[in-house]
C-alpha cells in the first residue's frame, strides 16, 4: 500500500487551526496576573492542582515522533517497547519519597541550585550547561524537526513551514505566561491526546478480532521478557534503566520536577506523580499497540515507522483525521513548551542572575526569562532546520547521548541525598570520569572484550556506566575530606522526609491518603508485569 500523505477535507483543516488558536487563546489567559516576580513566572506562583502536576509531566515526556517512531518501534519489537513507560513506578516511587519532600521544603527553583547547595558551584554551573545543550538540540530542535517531519509526512505540510508554525505558536504562550500557561495548555493537550490518539487503535482492534485474538496471532509481540542477549532490549538492561537514565530523567531533569515544584502543595504535587503514573499505564494503547496491529494488517513493511500513516489512512473515516492531526501537534506543543519554560528557567536562575546580575530585581528575572525563551526557540528552529538537511543518523546519535549524561548525575544526585559522606570533589571526579568510562566502553571494551561483546547496547552501557560512576564516587569521597556540615544539614535523606507535613498529613487523610494511591499504582504495574512473566512462561520458545 501507497505511505504517502493522509489527505484532509477543508473541516479537518479549520479542526486543526481552530485547535492551534484555543491552545494559544487559553496559554495567554491562564497566565493573567502570572508574571509579576520570578515565582509566579518560573514556578507558576506555585498554585498548581494534582492533576494539572500529572498531565503536564506526562505530557512534557511525549512528542510527535511517538506517533512515528514508537508506534514503529511497536510494529517490528512488540509491547516491551511499553516497559519503559511501566517502570515509572519505580522512578516515581523514588521520586515521591525521597527527591520530592527535600526539592519541596527548601524552595528549590531549578535542579543545578540543588548541585551547589550540596557540593558547589562548579557541579551546578557543569549540569546546567549541560542541560541547557541538551534540551536545546535534542529535546527542543530534535523533536520540532520530527514534529515537522511528521506533519509533512503524515499529512503534506511544507516541511519548514511546519517547523517555524509550531515554534512560534507554542513559543508565544509559553515565552509570554511561563510555567503556569505550559502547564494549563498541557492539561487540554493530554486530554486532545488521549480523545485522538485512541481513534485509531480502537477502530483498529475492532478490524483485526480485538486484542485478545492480536495475543493469539502473534505471541512474539507480547514478550516483555527478553534474555540478556536480546539485541536491543534485554530485561537486564530494560529493568536497571531506572537507576540511569529514569532517575535522571525523572528525578533531576528539569522539565519534569519543575511541574512538581509549581504545586499547591507537596500533596498536590506528589498525587500529581501517582496521577502521571497512572496515565503512563494506558499510553502504551496509544503508541505500543498500533504498531502491533500494523504487523498484522501491513505484514512485510520496509518502513516501520510508515505504520501510524498507514493505519490513519485505512482506518479513520474522513472527518475524524483532523483530531489525529490535534493529538500530533498537542504532543509536540505539550513538550515543547515544558522543554523551553525549563530552559529560559535554568538560563535565568542558574546563569544570568548567579554570573551577571546577582542583584537583579523580581522584574529583571522575569523580562530575561522572556528574551532568553525567544531566542531558545529561535536557535532551536535553525538548528531543527538544519536537521532537515542532515542524515536522520545525526538525530539519533543526539538522543543516545542523553545516556551519556544520565549515569554520572544519576549518581551524584541519588549519593547527595542519601550519604553523607559524598562530597564535592568527588562529584567532579564522577562527571569527568564518567563520560569518559562510557565513551571507552562504547568503542573499546564492547567492541574488543569477548565476554562483554554478546551484550554490547546502549541498556547495558548504561547501567555498567552507572555501577562505575557508584564505584568512583564512593571511592573518592572516602579517600578525600568529609563535606563541611553546610553542606549536607538538612539535606540527608531520613524516614521523616517521606511523610506529608502535619497540617496536610490532616488535611488529606482517608481517601486522599497518597499512600493508598500510590499502593494501588504499583499493584497495577506489578500486576501487569505479572501476566507477562506468566506469558513468558507459556511460551519458552519465543527468544
Amino acid at each position: 500500500m501507497n505511505s504517502g500523505r493522509v489527505d484532509l477535507d477543508i473541516y479537518e483543516l479549520i479542526i486543526f487551526a481552530g485547535y492551534l488558536l484555543l491552545t494559544v487563546a487559553i496559554g495567554f489567559l491562564v497566565s493573567r496576573g502570572g508574571r509579576k516576580s520570578s515565582k509566579d513566572y518560573f514556578m507558576g506562583d506555585k498554585r498548581l492542582p494534582w492533576y494539572v502536576v500529572g498531565t503536564s509531566m506526562v505530557a512534557t515526556s511525549i512528542s510527535s515522533d511517538h506517533f512515528i517512531a514508537q508506534v514503529g518501534a511497536g510494529y517490528t519489537h512488540g509491547i516491551v517497547i511499553s516497559a519503559f513507560g511501566w517502570n515509572a513506578w519505580l522512578v516515581y516511587s523514588l521520586l515521591i519519597w525521597i527527591f520530592l519532600p527535600y526539592y519541596m521544603r527548601t524552595g528549590l527553583y531549578t535542579m543545578p541550585e540543588f548541585l551547589e547547595r550540596r557540593y558547589n558551584v562548579t557541579a551546578r554551573y557543569l549540569f546546567a550547561i549541560f542541560c541547557v545543550i541538551g534540551y536545546v538540540v535534542s529535546l527542543i530542535a530534535g523533536p520540532l524537526y520530527a514534529g515537522g517531519l511528521a506533519l509533512q509526512t503524515m499529512f503534506g505540510m511544507n516541511l519548514v513551514w511546519a517547523i517555524v508554525l509550531l515554534g512560534v505558536l507554542t513559543g508565544a504562550y509559553t515565552i509570554y505566561g511561563g510555567l503556569k500557561s505550559a502547564a494549563w495548555t498541557d492539561f487540554m493537550q493530554i486530554g486532545v491526546l488521549l480523545i485522538g490518539g485512541i481513534l485509531v487503535p480502537v477502530i483498529g482492534l475492532a478490524k483485526v478480532g480485538g486484542l485478545a485474538q492480536l495475543v493469539h496471532d502473534y505471541p512474539q509481540k507480547f514478550q516483555v521478557f527478553h534474555g540478556p542477549r536480546h539485541e536491543l532490549f534485554p530485561a537486564t538492561g530494560v529493568f536497571t534503566s531506572f537507576l540511569s537514565a529514569g532517575i535522571w530523567y525523572n528525578c533531576t531533569s528539569q522539565h519534569i520536577v519543575q511541574r512538581c515544584l509549581g504545586a499547591k502543595d507537596e500533596w498536590n504535587a506528589r498525587i500529581g506523580v501517582i496521577t502521571a503514573g497512572f496515565l503512563h499505564v494506558i499510553m502504551p494503547l496509544l503508541f505500543v499497540i498500533p504498531g502491533i496491529i500494523a504487523f498484522k494488517l501491513f505484514p512485510g513493511l520496509e518502513r516501520p515507522d510508515h505504520s501510524y500513516i498507514l493505519l490513519v489512512k485505512s482506518l479513520v473515516p474522513q472527518g475524524l483525521r483532523g483530531l489525529i492531526l490535534a493529538a500530533i501537534a498537542a504532543a509536540l506543543m505539550s513538550h515543547l513548551s515544558a522543554m523551553l519554560n525549563s530552559t529560559s528557567t535554568i538560563l535565568t536562575m542558574d546563569l544570568y542572575r548567579k554570573l551577571w546580575r546577582r542583584d537583579a530585581s523580581e522584574h529583571q528575572l522575569v523580562i530575561f526569562g522572556q528574551w532568553s525563551g525567544v531566542f531558545v526557540m529561535l536557535i532551536s528552529i535553525v538548528i531543527a532546520l538544519l536537521f532537515s538537511t542532515s542524515q536522520k543518523s545525526l538525530f539519533v546519535l543526539i538522543q543516545e547521548g542523553f545516556y551519556y549524561i544520565a549515569p554520572p548525575f544519576a549518581v551524584i544526585f541519588t549519593l547527595g541525598l542519601l550519604w553523607r559522606r559524598a562530597n564535592g570533589t568527588a562529584a567532579l571526579a564522577t562527571i569527568f570520569l564518567g563520560f569518559a568510562f562510557t565513551l571507552f566502553l562504547q568503542f573499546y571494551l564492547f567492541k574488543n572484550v569477548s565476554f562483554l561483546i554478546p551484550y554490547a547496547n546502549y541498556l547495558h552501557r548504561a547501567v555498567i556506566s552507572w555501577a562505575f560512576c557508584m564505584v568512583v564516587m564512593i571511592t573518592t569521597s572516602l579517600l578525600t575530606a568529609a563535606p563541611a556540615a553546610v553542606k549536607t544539614d538538612g539535606i540527608i535523606w531520613s524516614r521523616s522526609y517521606s511523610a506529608l507535613p502535619a497540617e496536610e498529613q490532616a488535611r488529606y487523610s482517608g481517601w486522599k491518603d497518597l499512600r493508598l494511591w500510590w499502593l494501588i499504582f504499583i499493584s497495577t504495574v506489578l500486576s501487569i508485569y505479572g501476566f507477562f512473566l506468566w506469558y513468558r512462561f507459556e511460551h519458552p520458545e519465543i527468544p
